[in-house]
């Protein structure tokens, strides 16, 4: 499966300790909802529910991506972690580390996914640089369509698991710049939006042109 900002592949984590490494360190929880603000730089290993990783200010949030089970991210005071559904993870601080580091394991682990974060985050910075906001939504459309679509006779489904404010907050924009870009490629007959959070691309051809027009 290819990786995206909704959904990157993870590995069970735990299973690279002893059973009582993790039961020393704290949990955290997070009910739906609910927010925190990491204060000093740290590593944060997801192990239930899902969590929504974002930079805020003034008022303003872009979404980075979000945590499932055993994903981990590298987090600092620059960063909001919300939970989109009851949660509990594992903050990994300094102290932790000589522990961690000890298991090459863990540290082929740890630096193939902070190298896979590390490019998520560069792209999404090329993103916003260099590309229009057509281009933008169109990516991001085709990204979810490889990585999570589903093939059906009528195109491909693809369960996009976020609210039209976010996923307008993924790509730097307005939630009503969004929803006229999404209503101009259903005129187009581009997609088809079914229920709340699933789109039908009925023409990836078309899809992958919207931003050329």
């Amino acid at each position: 499966m290819k990786n995206c900002r909704v959904l990157i592949a993870s590995k069970e984590i735990e299973k690279l300790f002893d059973n009582n490494f993790f039961s020393n360190i704290p949990h955290r929880f997070l009910k739906k909802g609910e927010v925190c603000y990491p204060e000093t730089p740290r590593i944060l290993v997801l192990k239930e529910g899902e969590l929504k990783i974002s930079l805020y200010e003034d008022s303003k949030e872009l979404i980075l991506y979000f945590l499932h089970k055993n994903n981990f991210c590298f987090c600092n005071n620059d960063i909001m972690v919300t939970a989109k559904e009851d949660s509990k993870f594992y903050f990994l601080e300094s102290h932790h580390f000589i522990d961690l580091f000890n298991n090459i394991d863990f540290c082929n682990l740890l630096l193939n996914n902070l190298n896979q974060n590390i490019e998520m985050e560069r792209n999404i910075l090329k993103s916003l640089a260099f590309k229009s906001a057509k281009e933008r939504i169109s990516d991001f459309l085709l990204d979810l369509a490889q990585s999570i679509g589903k093939a059906t006779n009528e195109g491909i489904i693809i369960d996009i698991h976020c609210t039209m404010e976010e996923s307008a907050s993924f790509l730097g924009m307005s939630r009503q710049r969004f929803s006229t870009f999404i209503n101009e490629m259903i005129n187009e007959n581009i997609l088809e939006k079914l229920g709340h959070k699933k789109i039908l691309i009925k023409d990836l051809r078309k899809l992958e042109n919207f931003a050329k027009e």
